[in-house]
């Protein structure tokens, strides 16, 4: 059996030279052109890969490692395959849709954009934003112990309010980046400061003029005047939230 990386539109002298010192999960990497792309793989001794992080390093630091020199389709974790015949196989019968998600991200990054602000900043800025909010804290502070129902309730309406300024900021950032983008992806953010959370896809030469525009966009924002937004840009990264390489191949032939 095969583990299966991703197919590459670069040739295989390229990606030997981009993967030199990188180790595939049971050995070497190897390569395997079909029609104009070229198919990393290495042998796969059809005992189960389990998803530990060591595994999952190792099959995404493949895939990175060939960004700079060529678009790739990435394969899911744990894809693996009969034979090298299987899958040239299912790649000519695919072919059309696989040059679509070539197409598609032809000339791109995949970039993850992480942008929040201290949390304490934006509390404030939330309760200045809301007369009635910033009253009723006042009063809050003259009230004894007794008010904890009052409290609770206080704290549940600045959470709802924050959560709104939280989603307008969200949409401000959005629209000041979609021009700059081919696609994105929103994500649920981790906290309630986290402005934005998303995947974006960004023309490789465009990557500039990208972050700048964003902190640009994130400095306009009246979520926590006066506060550094903290902006984090992760990637280039394997392209897994725009193309996979999708065979169809059955559940059952996967490693883990």
């Amino acid at each position: 059996m095969i583990y299966l990386y991703g197919l590459a539109a670069a040739d295989s002298s390229t990606l030997s030279t981009a993967l030199l010192g990188v180790q595939g999960l049971q050995g070497p990497i190897q390569f395997a052109s079909v029609g104009p792309w070229t198919l990393l793989y290495s042998n796969h001794d059809d005992q189960e890969i389990l998803p530990k992080r060591r595994h999952l390093l190792a099959h995404t630091k493949v895939l990175e490692s060939v960004l700079c020199v060529g678009t790739v389709l990435p394969a899911r974790f744990g894809l693996v395959a009969n034979d090298l015949a299987q899958v040239t196989a299912l790649i000519k019968e695919n072919t059309p849709q696989i040059t679509q998600q070539f197409m598609k991200v032809k000339g791109a990054v995949e970039l993850g954009v992480r942008v929040s602000f201290p949390r304490q900043a934006a509390l404030q800025a939330a309760l200045q934003s809301s007369q009635s909010l910033h009253a009723e804290q006042i009063a809050l502070r003259k009230a004894g112990p007794e008010a904890h129902y009052a409290i609770a309730a206080f704290g549940g309406r600045l959470a709802d309010l924050l959560d709104r300024r939280r989603g307008e900021a969200q949409r401000a950032l959005i629209a000041e980046l979609r021009p700059l983008v081919r696609d994105h992806v929103l994500r649920k953010p981790e906290e309630d400061t986290e402005v934005l959370r998303a995947e974006c896809l960004v023309p490789h030469a465009s990557q500039d003029d990208f972050q700048n525009a964003l902190l640009a966009a994130a400095k306009k924002l009246d979520f926590a005047p006066g506060e550094e937004p903290l902006i984090q840009v992760i990637g280039p990264v394997p392209m897994y939230h725009f193309v996979s390489l999708n065979l169809g191949l059955e559940r059952d032939q996967a490693a883990a």
